[in-house]
């Protein structure tokens, strides 16, 4: 079986650091994808930009730029440079934006299946100006007819695409983000603080993204700024990096909360499973999502989540049980949310890890490999 992604990932190794242009639920998941598939001896192929890049003899690297640029140059680049790539007939083409698939089919017959990461379409409507907006939604309705399948990574973005496409409709299946529980794991608190130097009487919160819209930081700031008042003992850690990153550091240092709020960088993904267990809580306050990765790895480690209603989350989080939804989108309530999950934690734990149980990596990826057989077969 003949594969070949599209996108940006970064390899990490003990040596080398992720990069932040490349660090995000949608790269965790092409770099689980292809990992799964190699595993299995599935021909892979990456069309695009591999940060880190370490040649690997059963991965086949296209490489479309030597830096990354912005996600239209990056466009035009696949645009010219896609006539020139030699694919097998029987390759499918994974593309994980439409636009990206838009750039091969014009030149190629592959067949091809493309996965949709929440509802892009309307983040480029809210963020971009009405040409980009125009093109978009021209690239993106040529992709989705040419495409065999549509993964959907939750349920409300099937609902929104099938709203804005009926004809297409058949075409959408949900198949959920994963997370590898052999890496993401319980491990005992005390001792990974005590690594962090953190102290056992601290309550920490922690978020693990990027630090860009449509993240939302500056309202979970805003919301640890009203439970710190109350609770000196209270931490607020941001694990990533992101073109807000400046702005969020001037506005704890405006509240005087550089204290109580600590930005740790970009980590390395074999960190992030010691970060997770020293907290008490995760957090994620979004615009938009699909079926968040950062969620699942919290999960897994048996923290439980404070998140607002978006992408599949109201079908893993369950109040009191291994978290909290914030139904009301107000800092006040979010606020609420975090003090009532913190005072719940230590009970949550088990729950936690059971709700994740059907979204291992092996279970959902060969879900994936399932569909890339139906593609073949016909």
């Amino acid at each position: 079986m003949y594969i070949c992604h599209i996108g940006v990932i970064s390899f990490e190794s003990q040596t080398t650091e992720r990069e932040s242009k490349a660090i995000g639920g949608i790269q965790s998941y092409i770099l689980e994808l292809i990992k799964y598939s190699l595993d299995r001896n599935l021909n892979i192929q990456f069309v695009g930009k591999i940060y880190n890049y370490e040649k690997h003899k059963k991965l086949i690297y296209h490489q479309i730029q030597d830096k990354l640029s912005s996600t239209n140059k990056f466009l035009i680049h696949l645009f010219f440079k896609s006539p020139f790539l030699k694919f097998r007939k029987n390759t499918i083409i994974h593309a994980h934006r439409p636009d990206h698939l838009s750039a091969f089919i014009f030149f190629k017959k592959n067949l091809s299946i493309i996965s949709l990461h929440g509802q892009q379409a309307h983040t480029v409507n809210i963020r971009k100006g009405i040409i980009v907006r125009t093109i978009y939604r021209i690239l993106e309705k040529y992709a989705f007819k040419r495409a065999v399948y549509l993964i959907a990574v939750d349920n409300k973005t099937k609902e929104f695409y099938s709203s804005l496409y009926p004809m297409l409709a058949k075409k959408i299946v949900i198949i959920p983000t994963s997370v590898d529980t052999r890496v993401f794991k319980p491990m005992d608190g005390s001792q990974q603080r005590e690594k962090l130097g953190i102290s056992t009487n601290n309550k920490i919160i922690l978020y693990i993204g990027r630090i860009e819209p449509p993240k939302r930081i500056k309202e979970i700031i805003e919301a640890f700024k009203i439970i710190s008042e109350e609770n000196k003992n209270y931490k607020l850690f941001l694990v990533g990096d992101g073109i807000q990153l400046s702005e969020m550091k001037e506005l704890t240092n405006k509240m005087k909360m550089t204290e109580s709020v600590l930005f740790l960088g970009v980590r390395k993904k074999r960190e992030l499973p010691a970060i997770y267990n020293a907290a008490d809580i995760s957090i994620l306050y979004s615009g938009n999502e699909g079926s968040p990765l950062s969620v699942k790895e919290s999960l897994a480690c048996g923290i439980p989540v404070v998140a607002n209603d978006v992408g599949d989350i109201s079908e893993i989080i369950k109040d009191g049980v291994n978290g909290y939804v914030v139904r009301q989108e107000t800092t006040a309530e979010l606020a609420k949310c975090i003090l009532a999950c913190i005072n719940k934690s230590y009970y949550m734990k088990e729950a936690c890890i059971k709700s994740i149980t059907n979204f291992t990596s092996d279970k959902v990826n060969k879900k994936v490999i399932e569909l890339y057989k139906e593609v073949i077969n016909g």
